[in-house]
């Protein structure tokens, strides 16, 4: 039997985080990973999904290079080619960041294999570079296992080999007409990508807008631009079925607003990619038998991200909140201040961004519009189009806008939405006002480099200064004066 302080169950984001800090500040630390380091987003997430979309974005250059005065450009996607680019990026991460030697070299007594509790205190590992079982005994376990596609019940889907976020990097095949099921973040990454790489691609949605859990004028945008650019997409839209015949994906699809009696239509495709959400990976570890509770999204956490046996925690996809990446990490950073300091410190989840990295980009940090209505009543709303970015005017990505939802007297930030070129990197400035309490009046103060596509929380900084309530009040009262 081997002992630990702490033992890491699953290798991503949140278990590599709690892993490294556990080993170097002295605690005898192990980590299990079932498959390989890095987790969903080095081999099926993040990294090989933004890989693919910059080859997307570079055909796309190609394709309209004639407005930026190169008219000859020619150029045609060779998939295995691209797939070959997306790989190379995951064995440069890989070989720099997520080397199990690297972690060994740190201290972490890294296993890989199957695993499961046998009690509250033990976990069995079939370790696979050794060929023998483990027995890992532990005062505190962490449990990152994270998540996996969950496939939709449509007759047929099981018969039509379908793709999803984890074997669409298998695909040999580049699909001619490739149907996405899924408009959430996933889907529209994926699905822009293929169509920008050559696939007729559809985006079949059940409700009625896609990208559902964005401000309702950032879905409206973004259905714009997408179908603007070709990309076909059907919106309150069922399934009924899936048929393979030979080579050929038969789609019976049917509109759930339609009033017509004969609704139904069927469409043929090459392939069929799933994007309809996520599940946890709890199989095996037999969390029932030694009392961890496990809901439909995950397994159950308090704020402290503890389970209902008290040494036993859980971070990252599996809990279910926030599937991403940073998520992950933030949540495991609370579990290493809490495992090494005194007085447990609650997790927060007031200042959550996020990112879809269609083209042009979407990132979000609090509140939409509606959403903040509905908690404070009326407020400030500035909006900013990025035609009147002047960097992004130089660099033709006019696509897109800037909308920030604010308290009417002081300006403090509840919501940010932006939709454009780097949108991801630009939403950071509004994130730290955010989280520190920073009104927008304070950023009209700071001096920001021009012209960078940065300078647009300037200009949002200004409308404040001279569209908000407050400053709009002490005009009237000044005026009626």
């Amino acid at each position: 039997m081997d002992n630990y302080d702490i033992t890491v169950i699953g290798g991503g984001s949140a278990g590599l985080v709690v892993a490294v800090a556990g080993a170097k500040l002295g605690k005898k630390t192990a980590l299990v990973e079932k498959h390989r380091i890095g987790g969903d987003c080095l081999w099926t997430g993040c990294v090989p999904s933004k890989a693919l979309l910059k080859a997307a974005k570079v055909a796309k250059y190609i394709d309209t290079a004639e407005k930026y005065g190169i008219p000859d450009s020619k150029g045609s996607p060779e998939w295995q080619k691209v797939m070959d680019y997306v790989r190379s990026t995951q064995h440069v991460i890989e070989e720099e960041h997520d080397n199990p030697e690297r972690f060994r070299e740190m201290g972490v007594d890294v296993i890989f294999g199957d695993g499961h509790f046998e009690t509250r205190s033990t976990f069995v590992v079939e370790d696979k570079e050794k060929g023998e079982t483990r027995i890992l005994k532990s005062k505190k376990f962490v449990i990152s296992t994270g998540s996996r596609p969950l496939a939709p019940s449509i007759p047929g889907l099981e018969s039509c080999d379908y793709l999803d976020s984890e074997n669409v990097w298998d695909l040999e095949e580049f699909p001619q007409r490739l149907l996405v099921v899924g408009a959430g973040p996933i889907g529209i990454e994926m699905g822009q990508a293929f169509h920008r790489l050559g696939s007729d691609v559809t985006i079949a949605q059940r409700s009625g807008r896609i990208l559902s859990k964005e401000d309702e004028d950032v879905s409206e945008r973004m259905l714009h631009y997408l179908s603007s650019e070709g990309i076909n997409i059907r919106l309150n839209t069922n399934i009924e079925k899936f048929e393979k015949q030979n080579d050929v994906i038969k789609v019976t699809f049917s509109e759930l607003q339609s009033t017509s009696s004969n609704q139904s239509e069927e469409q043929e495709f090459d392939n069929v990619l799933i994007a309809a959400g996520r599940t946890p990976n709890i199989e095996g570890l037999e969390l029932g038998k030694i009392g961890v509770q496990v809901e439909k999204n995950g397994i159950v956490v308090n704020d402290q991200l503890q389970t209902h046996v008290k040494h036993i925690f859980a971070a990252g996809d599996v809990i279910g909140h926030y599937l991403f990446t940073h998520v992950a990490a933030f949540q495991a950073q609370l579990l290493v201040r809490n495992f090494l300091l005194p007085f447990s410190k609650k997790i927060n989840y007031s200042v959550v961004p996020w990112t879809t990295f269609c083209d042009p980009e979407i990132a979000r940090c609090g509140l939409t519009e509606t959403e903040a209505r509905e908690k404070y009543g009326d407020v400030d709303v500035f909006t900013l189009d990025q035609k009147d970015v002047d960097r992004a005017v130089a660099d033709g990505e006019t696509q897109g806008f800037t909308k920030v939802i604010a308290t009417k007297w002081r300006g403090k930030i509840l919501g940010v939405h932006i939709v454009g070129a780097n949108a991801g990197e630009v939403i950071h400035e509004y994130i730290l006002a955010m989280q520190e309490g920073i009104p927008l009046r304070k950023l009209g103060g700071m001096i920001h480099v021009y012209p960078t596509y940065s300078a647009s929380v300037l200009r949002v900084a200004a409308k404040w200064l001279s569209e908000g309530t407050l400053i709009t009040t002490l005009r009237k009262l000044i005026g009626s004066g």
